[in-house]
């Protein structure tokens, strides 16, 4: 399982560093510095560690209003923590999004629950 959870974590870093340079070729963002780089990828490893340690908290119900409640508990603390990195690293990119997006989506790489007769 901790393979699934790391090919989530390269495959989304793949597609952030190809966003941001495909962004300066073609919007004209400035290029990505390898400090962007490192903060992508710290801000990645952050949101998919934490949304693999949610999910072992409270694993990912069947579809309906127990996953909106869940959505709304793990949204704020995951916002907070992106908007503290990007603090504490000064950093120019997304964190504060990009850690809720990527804590939201990791649990579909977990374990399902298993059903008890």
């Amino acid at each position: 399982m901790p393979l699934l959870y790391l090919r989530f974590y390269l495959g989304s870093l793949s597609f952030l560093f190809a966003f941001y340079l495909l962004g300066h070729y073609l919007l004209g963002f400035p290029f990505p510095t390898p400090t962007t780089l490192l903060h992508l990828a710290l801000g990645a490893g952050a949101g998919v560690g934490l949304g693999a340690l949610y999910h072992r908290v409270w694993p990912l119900p069947p579809p309906g209003l127990g996953r909106v409640v869940r959505l709304f508990v793990l949204l704020p603390p995951a916002f907070m923590l992106g908007i503290g990195l990007l603090v504490l690293l000064q950093a120019q990119v997304a964190l504060p999004y990009l850690v809720p997006l990527l804590a939201w989506l990791t649990p579909d790489y977990g374990k399902a629950p298993s059903s008890t007769p």
